[in-house]
């Protein structure tokens, strides 16, 4: 009995990872898995000291990888693996470059344009759920033309009370985005920004009086393009 129980956790656990796999511009997709960089497996980044916390294993580079056309304000969609696992998502662009399937992402100049974290009682995969596992955005409407990458990053935080317990699921997209100019403040480094210790990823009390109305995801403020 104790062995199927173990079995069914296990099991359980594999199913909640996942991965970005589908996005959309103005509602318009330009595929299943087209235009990211896609990871070999589903399996969460926990090393956030890694260049892995940037684009995942193996996203160092976006060649073959279709770059996809945008512009400043366009709405975005993006789409996951279904996951029971509570946490936010956040997104964060870094660009412009001359070329995002050249761009390895590794270093300074990312910052965030997008987040959801507890809402109305609900943790942003648990909101996600009930569209299809669907979230949407806004790009920021003062950007630098150019090509950008996007980071979608769903944050897994039932394993939260131990440290290094906490499980990250990245994708990145690739974008040619045409804008009237701008610039973004404040901007973060990956890997860099985030420490194993910070108090949105170790938490200890997460299951024991831990309050998620005031918690606030990784990565910095939401940046002001201007």
């Amino acid at each position: 009995m104790l062995k199927l129980a173990l079995s069914f956790v296990l099991v359980a656990g594999v199913s909640a990872h996942q991965n970005f796999y589908q996005f959309w511009v103005n509602d318009v997709s330009p595929g299943y898995q087209v235009g990211i960089r896609m990871p070999p497996s589903n399996n969460p980044v926990t090393d956030v000291t890694s260049n892995d916390i940037v684009c995942n294993v193996g996203g160092t580079s976006g060649t073959g990888v279709t770059t996809v056309a945008a512009k400043a304000g366009d709405t975005i969609k993006v789409q996951w693996d279904s996951s029971t696992h509570p946490g936010p998502i956040t997104h964060m662009l870094y660009g412009p470059v001359d070329s995002a399937a050249s761009t390895s992402g590794i270093g300074a100049g990312w910052f965030k344009i997008d987040e959801q974290d507890y809402v109305d009682g609900k943790w942003a995969n648990e909101i996600m759920e009930a569209v299809d596992m669907t979230h949407t955005f806004t790009l920021p409407s003062n950007l630098e033309s150019g090509e950008y990458l996007l980071r979608s990053e769903m944050l897994a935080l039932h394993g939260s009370q131990t440290l290094g317990g906490a499980q990250f699921y990245i994708g990145c997209a690739q974008l040619s985005i045409t804008g009237p100019g701008g610039a973004c403040s404040p901007k973060i480094s990956l890997p860099g920004a985030y420490s194993a210790d910070d108090a949105d990823i170790y938490i200890p009390d997460f299951y024991y009086g831990f309050d998620p109305t005031t918690y606030k995801a990784p990565g910095g403020d939401v940046a002001i393009c201007s």
